[in-house]
């Protein structure tokens, strides 16, 4: 790893990231960093007050990746909201293993519990996207009497299930390799399969919700 006066931001972002995907969270603190990549304990101050100032940071930057990572999957798959939505799913999955230090960094509650307004606003930008995704999916007739708030929080939390046992070394049972791929796209047809989407189950109205 290089260093040169005028980049020392990214270099402490890209370090913390590398840390994380070996080490965990836990194991970060800005002392270590900066000794990682030969500069003075106080050097990382110019950049980040603190080692949450950096999480959040690294935290933003990996909303704004996971972002454009599945709105390019879903605009590869085509323009049909049903396979849209099963690729986005699918893509939050990938991006969780690809990327692992982002991944556990967005989704930390120690990163949460400390959001500011510009992390704060990038989750929000995240939700827009994928409820806006859910409203086409579910008007294309995926879930069509149920609240789409509720199939947003169901679905997101279905791939966050699949992405934490895939990334789980623990899990011994679960496919790897070329194998993965196939998994992945079987566990989020669960979700939402495209040749035949699911019905409602629990008899709601979402039109008469909507209008208490």
């Amino acid at each position: 790893m290089t260093y040169h006066h005028g980049n020392l931001r990214k270099v402490l972002l890209d370090r913390a990231a590398a840390v994380i995907a070996e080490e965990g969270i836990e194991a970060l603190s800005l002392r270590a960093l900066a000794r990682d990549i030969g500069v003075s304990h106080a050097a990382p101050a110019r950049h980040f007050k603190d080692r949450a100032d950096l999480l959040r940071a690294l935290a933003t930057e990996g909303n704004h990746r996971l972002l454009a990572y599945v709105l390019a999957a879903a605009d590869a798959a085509g323009t049909d909201p049903l396979v849209r939505y099963n690729a986005l799913g699918q893509a939050y999955v990938r991006f969780s293993l690809e990327f692992p230090a982002y991944y556990r960094t967005i989704t930390h509650p120690e990163v949460a519990a400390e959001a500011d307004e510009e992390l704060r606003q990038s989750r929000e930008s995240w939700h827009r996207i994928i409820t806006d995704a859910a409203r086409k999916a579910q008007d294309a007739g995926w879930l069509p009497d149920e609240d789409v708030e509720d199939i947003v929080i169901f679905s997101t939390a279905t791939v966050r299930g699949i992405a934490a046992m895939l990334g789980d070394p623990m899990q011994e049972r679960l496919p790897g390799g070329p194998e993965r791929d196939a998994f992945i796209e079987r566990m989020v047809r669960l979700i939402i399969d495209p040749a035949a989407p699911q019905k409602s189950r629990n008899g709601n109205d979402r039109n008469k919700r909507k209008n208490k």
